[in-house]
């Protein structure tokens, strides 16, 4: 696990500017640490799927910010993967690899590398 992560934040980083969770300024507003924690906190609570759906729901307030996280997590551990993603798209992942006892802890372990790559950032509110 912590290898992986280590292995994960030089892309984080990146990932977080081409995701737009950061903006012209290397600024990243305060909120975004926050759903980093509580994404890893609700897949080890609820299960993975229902976490993700929970992220995914479009019809809450922040629905547009946590989108962001989920993009930023699939480009993380699908490497390759082109800018046409949206906040689902972690959650079919997910729900297509729901058998495979390594896909909750690689997306929890992407959550953890770019929390920690958001803390290089200035945090505004």
């Amino acid at each position: 696990m912590k290898r992986r992560i280590e292995k994960y934040i030089p892309k984080a980083i990146s990932i977080i500017e081409e995701v737009k969770i950061a903006n012209s300024n290397n600024e990243v507003k305060n909120e975004f640490h926050g759903y980093f924690s509580s994404l890893g906190a609700s897949i080890i609570q609820s299960g993975l799927v229902p976490a993700i759906a929970f992220f995914s729901n479009e019809n809450s307030r922040a629905s547009k910010e946590r989108a962001k996280i989920l993009k930023a997590i699939y480009k993380l551990i699908v490497p390759g993967t082109g800018n046409n993603i949206d906040a689902k798209t972690l959650l079919y992942y997910s729900i297509e690899h729901k058998n495979d006892e390594d896909i909750a802890p690689k997306i929890i372990d992407a959550s953890i590398a770019l929390k920690l790559a958001v803390r290089t950032y200035k945090l505004v509110k």
